[in-house]
């Protein structure tokens, strides 16, 4: 909003130009009048009357001097009883309707002045009583809701799956502590998690699987489907494997179903794929167990046959080590047989598998088993519908075979979309000519039975699939490769039940669903920002010259909630001394800070918690000239926008005294815990900045490039360090 001229201008400055101006107006008329009365004179007069100027002339001066001082007299009694209590007042009134019910006017100025004054604090207190019944019906209709919030928080809690519910930029507004546990990142050696309110979970899962499954859901409602199905893809994360699924949040009270969110639900299931290497290597020890079984047994037939007359003694002892030998084989058998059921029944559903997922899990699982060398491609970004289990082990089968009979140690594995909704999936090898008779023989070779006895052969398992096998031939009898295709992700079917009542998530910030999303932070209301609160306790004052963070503290604040649960509250090795005066301020024993961090592994860790985040300090060009002098240490720069508390106080209350924290806290009724404490300074300030939006928007400053505008107008802004 463009102020006038007048408006900018400061009330001390307005009383100079009004007084410069009467002065001047006054001495202009008198004078001007006497010159314009000599200049009408004839000659005559005008030489008697310049006879007597030196008489006349004191007169109209000292009068005009009597009238200005008397005028001045008036205008500074007008400004002082009237014109400045008027402005303090405002602000006043001001401050107690948008942000501290509690403060008082003090009554200044003429007796008119006070009256007002009286009557604006008993509506003040009026209000405030009124308030008060109100806040407390609403308290007592919300203990309900509260109660049953605190229930489902409780039922959330004990979910045996990971929940994350994200607007559709992939905004977190809710997640349970199996989700922040489950998505851990790998690069936070401290094992801090990169999940919070208000932040993208696209910082710790893949961005296209998630974007991809929402196009499948958004085509789904164009179709007119009730539910979306929710199919399951495995993402790889760092070391572990999260099978996550998906679901749409819809908007409520519109005739057109409209996607307004997700929900992820999330499963770890490294444990699953550890224990299917477990497996194999249980199998393959019982396949050598089997084979020197099937050894003994043959030798103890051949002996009676090399031996032209047998003892009956010598008979029943062959007959015996015969039946043991079958029993062995029995009772491995019986164990394959379970084994391969269990694992059958966790991995035999089909599933939506990333293509560049699915390869990762075979390369990964050939490297290990086969010590076998894999080069892998994915020609883009796509979908796979299979039983990745089934599958993985059919292609492991056929590597083994490779590496055991035919001495193949390097494959190459390539996956592109093909037509007809599959895709291919070529492997060739470069070091040996195999025969193309032992690939045909690979898809009939039997895998493992079952608990029923059914038996399942890669041929099989590809025909389940609809998928074919072509043999990559160099001549009528050797191959140098094979192509598998295999079904890319089928359209969601339609759900045949779906229930009327929108389910209620626990805690949350659904205004988030209408939050904007990649626009430029500039345009974003006050009120609708994410904020970082924060504040360093320092060696000195003198960034400069060498002084050294020895603490830093932060809040967020997300949607005009101050979120005490995401804090950060780091001491510092400061590498230096630290000086008794410093002390003296902060009170933090130097003895403890040699143990401490050093301030290039504590910048990242904040620079990651500040991400796409409005920095809000108090005096923050002292702060940020200590994180910029350490941005090249550490290879991050703060490029955040920000915004100083001190600068807007002034701004909201440019004539009242004192824009110190703490004279703005207890402006504000803001009670100070920790004062010269990094994380309690961060947190006063946090709360000042929450009762300085409303005075800001009630002066129509709406939006961070309009506060940002309007800071640079302080007379603080000229501080330097």
């Amino acid at each position: 909003m463009q102020k006038s001229l007048g408006d900018r201008l400061s009330p001390a400055v307005k009383y100079w130009v009004f007084l410069t101006g009467i002065i001047t107006v006054i001495f202009t008329v008198i004078f001007g009048s006497f010159a314009a009365s000599f200049v009408h004179l004839a000659p005559e007069e005008q030489a008697v009357v310049e006879t007597l100027f030196n008489k006349l002339l004191p007169f109209p001066f000292i009068g005009s001097l009597i009238l200005v001082a008397f005028i001045c007299t008036m205008v500074s009694l007008l400004f002082r009883y009237y014109i400045i209590p008027v402005l303090c007042m405002a602000e006043q009134t001001r401050l107690i309707t948008a942000a501290n019910p509690d403060y008082r006017i003090t009554p200044e100025g003429a007796r008119e002045l006070v009256t007002l004054a009286n009557i604006i604090n008993e509506s003040a207190d009026a209000f405030q009583a009124l308030q008060s019944e109100v806040d407390i019906k609403i308290r007592q209709s919300n203990l309900a809701l509260k109660e049953e919030r605190n229930r489902l928080a409780a039922l959330m809690s004990e979910l045996p799956y990971g929940v994350v519910v994200c607007d559709l930029d992939g905004r977190i507004m809710l997640f349970n502590n199996q989700a922040q546990e489950m998505l851990k990142s790998g690069n936070h050696q401290d094992g801090s998690s990169t999940i919070g309110l208000g932040r993208s979970v696209f910082g710790t899962l893949e961005r296209d699987p998630l974007v991809h499954a929402l196009e499948v859901m958004n085509h789904a409602f164009a179709q007119g489907q009730v539910k979306p199905a929710r199919g399951l893809m495995t993402k790889l994360c760092g070391d572990r494997f999260i099978r996550v699924n998906m679901a749409p949040v819809t908007g409520n009270g519109e005739e057109v179903l409209k996607i307004t969110g997700f929900v992820l639900s999330l499963e770890d299931i490294t444990g699953e794929v550890d224990a299917d290497s477990e497996r194999d290597r249980m199998l393959q020890r019982m396949i050598d167990a089997v084979q020197n079984s099937l050894g003994k047994l043959h030798r103890e037939i051949k002996a009676p046959q090399d031996v032209p007359v047998v003892a009956d003694k010598d008979c029943e002892r062959h007959r015996e080590a015969i039946d043991q030998v079958s029993s062995d084989l029995k009772e491995y058998l019986a164990m394959a047989r379970q084994l391969y059921s269990e694992h059958r029944q966790a991995y035999g559903n089909r599933e939506n598998v990333l293509a560049d997922t699915f390869l990762s899990l075979v390369a990964k699982n050939l490297r290990e088993r086969f010590a076998i060398e894999i080069e892998s491609d994915v020609a883009g970004h796509f979908w796979l519908k299979i039983d990745s289990y089934a599958i993985l082990q059919a292609i492991t089968t056929l590597a083994g075979l490779l590496k055991a009979e035919h001495g193949v140690s390097s494959i190459s594995l390539y996956i592109t979309q093909a037509e007809n909704s599959f895709a291919s999936l070529v492997l060739q090898w470069a070091d040996q000519q195999v025969p193309s008779q032992s690939i045909r023989d690979w898809l009939t070779l039997s895998l493992f039975m079952d608990s029923a006895g059914t038996t399942d052969s890669p041929g099989a398992i590809l025909d389940k699939h609809g998928g074919t096998v072509t043999i990559c031939k160099t001549n009528e009898t050797f191959c140098d490769g094979a192509e598998v295709t295999l079904p890319t992700a089928l359209v969601e079917e339609t759900a045949d039940m779906q229930s009327s009542i929108a389910p209620r998530p626990v805690s949350f910030e659904f205004d988030l669903f209408h939050q904007p999303g990649q626009e430029a932070l500039g345009g974003v209301a006050l009120r609708n920002l994410t904020y970082v609160a924060f504040d360093t306790e320092t060696t000195g004052l003198n960034p400069s010259k060498g002084d050294e963070i020895i603490q830093l503290g932060a809040v967020r604040i997300l949607n005009s909630r101050l979120l005490h649960n995401e804090t950060i509250d780091q001491l510092v090795n400061p590498q230096r001394a630290v000086p008794k005066t410093s002390v003296e301020i902060h009170g933090i024993d130097p003895d403890l800070l040699p143990s401490q961090p050093i301030i290039t592994e504590v910048l990242p860790k904040f620079h990651a918690f500040v991400k796409d985040s409005v920095l809000v300090a108090h005096n923050a060009a002292f702060d940020m000239r200590f994180l910029q002098l350490k941005e090249e240490a550490i290879g991050l720069h703060f490029d955040n926008p920000v915004l100083d508390t001190l600068l807007l106080s002034s701004v909201v209350h440019p004539n009242l005294e004192g824009h110190s924290l703490d004279a703005i806290a207890e402006r504000f009724n803001i009670t100070i815990i920790g004062r010269h404490t990094a994380l309690g300074d961060a947190l006063v300030t946090a709360e000042v900045l929450l009762k300085l939006i409303p005075l800001l928007e009630a002066q129509g400053i709406m939006t961070l490039d309009d506060a940002l505008r309007a800071s640079i107008q302080s007379r603080f802004a000229k501080i330097t360090y």
